[in-house]
Formats: C-alpha cells, structure tokens, sequence
C-alpha cells in the first residue's frame, strides 16, 4: 500500500513539475520569422520576435546591436540603438509579437564597398529593468 501511494506521489509530482509558468519575469524573446538571410543594400529587412513576459510591463525599450560581423570589414561601423516601446495595455501573463522593419544601409550600416554578413541582437528591457537573454539571429549576408 505504501509503494502505490508513493508511486502516485511521484508520478504528480512529474505531472506538476512538467507544467511549469511558461512566463516568467524576465522578459523572453523568439525569433518567429526573418524576411531574408540575403539582401542588398536600400532593400528592406523585417523581423518578427515574439515577447513573454510574467508581469507585462515589457513597455521600456528594445535594443539592438548588429556589431557582430562575421566578415573581414576594416573599421566596421557601430549599430548600437535602442528603440522605446510604445505604451499599449499591459496584461499579466504577456505575450505578443514585434515587428522590427529596417532598410538596409539606411536605417543601420554595413561595411563600405564591400558584401557584409551580420547578425543582429535584440534585447529586451522591462519597465521593471530587467533584462531578456539576448537573442541573436541568423547570419544576414548584405549585397552592395
């Protein structure tokens, strides 16, 4: 009799430590979609990242690094920027999707009279100040 009452015992014990909060209060951040991992110089690039976030309170700011180049470029320029979110109606248990449009050697630049090849990093802070791991993406090969 005691063996059933722990094998049930341990068996709801997996069942309850298998469904964990999927939110937590450190913001989390998905790569949902990039529009391309090859382009050229003036055309667009979209991202779509989706956001958790336990206490929803992720309007703060976005940040954006593309500094990790993955090609030979001397004096490679800084694309170090942070973005604001815009106030929306916060929910607990947040979830949503950003959608981050750039043109290409516009709104960042890549290396002069040369292809370049990069990542991009996104991270996220919440009003609360803290911060999402980083979440890089695929490399991005950019044509002159």
């Amino acid at each position: 009799m005691k063996t059933k009452i722990w094998i049930v015992l341990f068996i709801a014990t997996v069942i309850f430590s298998c469904n964990k909060d999927k939110y937590t209060t450190k913001p989390q951040l998905t790569l949902k979609s990039v529009s391309s991992t090859s382009v050229i110089q003036n055309e667009n690039l979209r991202f779509e990242i989706e956001f958790t976030d336990k206490e929803g309170d992720v309007i703060d700011t976005l940040y954006l690094d593309t500094e990790s180049r993955l090609t030979n470029c001397p004096n490679p320029p800084s694309n170090k920027t942070f973005y604001p979110i815009p106030a929306f109606n916060a929910t607990k248990n947040q979830k949503g999707i950003f959608e981050i449009n750039f043109r290409v050697g516009t709104d960042f630049q890549v290396c002069q009279n040369r292809n370049d090849t990069l990542r991009f990093k996104f991270c996220l802070k919440d009003k609360a100040k803290n911060l999402s791991d980083t979440l890089i993406s695929p490399a991005i090969a950019i044509a002159r």
